[in-house]
Parts: C-alpha cells; sequence; structure tokens
C-alpha cells in the first residue's frame, strides 16, 4: 500500500491547551487549536463549512493580547462537534496592517516548536 505524500509546505507544530474562538454568522464559538504551521492551523470545536472566512482569536498566555486573524475553511472532518476538526488557511495578507498579531503568530510557533 502507498502511503500519501505530504502536501504541506510547513511543518505542522502539534499544541496543547490553546484555545480560542471563531467568530462564524454572527455568533461566537469556543474552539481547541490542535497544531499551527506558518500558513494555517487545525482547530476542532466548531461546525465551519469548507470555503467559509472566518474572524480568529486565539487565547494569548498571560500579559500578551489576544491574536486575531482571518482564516478560510480548507477542509473539514465528518465528525460532529465538538470532534469536528477544521482545516483553516491564514488570509491576513496585508503584512502592514496586520503586522501584530502576525509577529505574535510567528512567535507563539517558535515557542511551540522549543
Amino acid at each position: 500500500m502507498v502511503k500519501d505524500k505530504e502536501k504541506r509546505l510547513f511543518e505542522r507544530i502539534d499544541l496543547r491547551n490553546l484555545n480560542g474562538s471563531v467568530e462564524i454568522k454572527e455568533s461566537t464559538k469556543t474552539i481547541n487549536i490542535l497544531n499551527v504551521s506558518e500558513e494555517g492551523m487545525c482547530i476542532s470545536g466548531a461546525e465551519i463549512p469548507v470555503g467559509t472566512v472566518i474572524r480568529l482569536d486565539i487565547d494569548a498566555p498571560e500579559n500578551q493580547q489576544n491574536i486575531s486573524l482571518y482564516c478560510k475553511s480548507m477542509w473539514a472532518s465528518k465528525s460532529n462537534p465538538p470532534n469536528r476538526k477544521t482545516g483553516l488557511l491564514l488570509l491576513n495578507t496585508n503584512k502592514i496592517l496586520f503586522k501584530k498579531d502576525l509577529v505574535s503568530f510567528e512567535k507563539l510557533i517558535e515557542s511551540a516548536r522549543k
């Protein structure tokens, strides 16, 4: 049996106990961030249709501000919430407007690598 080749360009980093929320269709849902990479992340806990653009707020560690990012749902597992997993692609392409949040997200990735 041939295994599928990994399609990701960036390393996935598993996380533990990192929570946040997503704003979708004028409601907010609590989520758990399972892993991150430089271009996106995998979350669980909310039903987000594929192709939906959402705002994600990541609960920051003490003495830091929350990280707010815009993402697009690229895939979703067939499980029902809270076990449903969703793959998100970062959409914050405006590096100037979202600089603070992107820098904080990069620091989060670096600290998780250690």
